[in-house]
């Protein structure tokens, strides 16, 4: 059940972590009935203190959504394409932001005239960890000595930051 309570719990989840809280999927819906419910409460008492509780009600309510949709923004920019936090709203929201970043990189890669299929021959200097390149693909760990055939764009990145040579 919503209420100011569990409002400003995941208020203060949201904002003490870069996780999502978890929340029914119907979260939004629930929302929006109990927002009616308040204002018509205020509207009709005309009490000035019902009227400040919905307003700090709806106050609440936009920061989590706009903290969930940093933090959504985030994981579409990391190429995340799910979480099981995400209400039904949230993750389509994520799935057309992460599409719209996926079509981005695909033309800055075409514009550099690079096709993601080439690849090139390193040889690494210093460990590297785990990481997610570009293309969202998972290159990694790296330990010195390792020769490796990655994507240009993978391997430009190593040789620039100075922890792979041409093998």
């Amino acid at each position: 059940m919503i209420n100011y309570s569990v409002l400003r719990d995941i208020q203060k989840r949201e904002l003490e972590s870069s996780a999502l809280a978890k929340l029914d999927n119907d979260f939004y819906q629930k929302v929006g009935e109990f927002l009616t419910v308040k204002k018509k409460e205020a509207t009709e008492s005309g009490s000035l203190l019902a009227i400040r509780e919905y307003e700090n009600l709806r106050k609440i309510i936009l920061m989590i959504q706009a903290k969930r949709e940093e933090k959504i923004a985030l994981m579409a920019v990391r190429g995340e394409r799910a979480n099981p936090a995400l209400t039904r709203e949230e993750s389509e929201m994520l799935e057309k932001i992460y599409d719209i970043i996926d079509d981005s990189r695909g033309r800055v890669v075409a514009a550099w005239g690079k096709t993601p299929s080439s690849s090139r021959r390193i040889r690494v200097l210093k460990h590297v960890e785990q990481y997610k390149g570009l293309d969202n693909k998972l290159y990694g760990p790296f330990n010195p000595g390792d020769e490796q055939s990655l994507p240009s764009a993978e391997a430009d990145w190593l040789l620039k930051a100075r922890m792979a040579e041409i093998a």
